[in-house]
């Protein structure tokens, strides 16, 4: 019995998950394994000494990254199509319901109507929970965390006072008659 297309197996080791991905889309491993070696060969010419060997084999090191990367965006597409022709074979469309149009519509409803509901449970136990803990806290913490005030409806009483407080200051007079320019003339 082999298993759902796009099922992955939880107690799957992590030699066994290796193994699958290598036969699903072998060429990356072998691009990452050449480009290993372009770079360990580009190394070698540079401790050697031989520049120019040594950028033939910086420039091969970016070709195969380029090479391995396609065949990467390839296998991913081809692991996906294969698994959209599993599931239109097994007539199941993408969300696991099947495609048969007398229940697909009925099967569709009830999800959707089943993920609503879900849905208000969660809300209201939000809620409740929300409602609970502002009780608490009304109950046993005291000071500004509960008492909360708009601050857009009241401004701050100090916020106009050290505006006035500033403007009465010698710096102040200072910077309104030199226009803000920052230089100070002495007039001793």
């Amino acid at each position: 019995m082999s298993s759902p297309p796009g099922y992955q197996d939880p107690f799957e080791t992590w030699s066994a998950k290796f193994s699958r991905k290598i036969k699903e889309n072998p060429w990356v491993p072998i691009g990452c394994l050449a480009t290993c070696g372009a770079l360990a060969m580009s190394a070698a010419k540079l401790r050697a000494g031989k520049s120019s060997d040594m950028n033939f084999w910086l420039r091969a090191r970016v070709v195969l990254q380029g090479l391995t990367l396609v065949a990467l965006l390839a296998g991913s597409m081809s692991i996906q199509k294969t698994r959209k022709e599993e599931l239109a074979r097994l007539n199941i469309g993408e969300d696991g319901l099947p495609q048969i149009e007398a229940t697909t519509e009925l099967a569709r409803e009830k999800k959707k109507e089943k993920e609503r509901l879900e849905f208000e449970e969660r809300l209201k136990a939000a809620q409740a929970t929300t409602e609970m803990e502002e009780g608490l806290a009304r109950r046993f913490v005291k000071g500004p965390a509960v008492h909360r005030e708009r601050r857009e409806d009241k401004p701050h009483p100090a916020a106009n006072a050290t505006t006035a407080a500033v403007k009465k200051s010698e710096s102040w007079r200072w910077w309104s008659k030199s226009g803000g320019s920052g230089s100070q003339e002495s007039s001793s």
